[in-house]
């Protein structure tokens, strides 16, 4: 008896520390979840936004160099006016389609990393910090910090991208043949 007395201890322990391990797990799951929750919400529409936008523009350069190459000119208006009608209808399409798997797959490729890469205790302090009002105070200012940001750069480069631009005008107008550089005149 005293032989198995140690094995049972031994299992009784093994039994609480693996449960123990398993609550851990799924609390530190819960809060994998629950950031991958914050980040669907912060996040989800630019993605969505940014995919379709990513589906939409290589039709948009395929069909609008085959319209300038195989549409006479005369019907070029007309043609574009009902291919943006179809555009329209596919951006739309497509934008439902990526939105809703956007939400779908939040948190099956979120969580995995979350529980990877970020301890507990991590997690936990980037919740706090993301629901609280300091953190919505600061993600309120991004609009304005932003444009701020853009300002002073367009500022700061402005003469310089204006010198860019006159000399490519200048180069593709020796490329086309225009004697002004600048754009090709309308054909009549």
């Amino acid at each position: 008896m005293l032989n198995r007395l140690p094995a049972a201890i031994i299992m009784v322990a093994a039994c609480a520390l693996s449960t123990s391990a398993v609550a851990q797990n799924d609390s530190k799951r819960a809060l994998a979840a629950k950031l991958a929750q914050i980040q669907l919400k912060a996040d989800g529409p630019a993605m969505a936004e940014q995919l379709t936008g990513s589906a939409v523009q290589p039709i948009l350069a395929n069909w609008s160099q085959r319209l300038d190459e195989t549409v006479p000119p005369a019907r070029q208006k007309e043609v574009r006016d009902k291919l943006d009608v179809e555009l329209k209808k596919f951006a739309e399409s497509t934008h439902k389609a990526i939105e809703a798997q956007v939400g779908k797959s939040a948190e099956a490729a979120l969580v995995p990393v979350f529980m990877e890469k970020l301890s507990e205790d991590e997690m936990k302090t980037i919740i706090t910090y993301l629901e609280s009002p300091v953190s919505a105070k600061f993600q309120s200012l991004g609009p304005d910090a932003t444009n701020a940001w853009a300002k002073r750069i367009v500022d700061a480069t402005k003469s310089s991208v204006e010198s860019g631009v006159k000399s490519f005008d200048a180069a593709a107008g020796r490329i086309v043949g225009t004697a002004s550089g600048g754009a090709a005149p309308a054909k009549k």
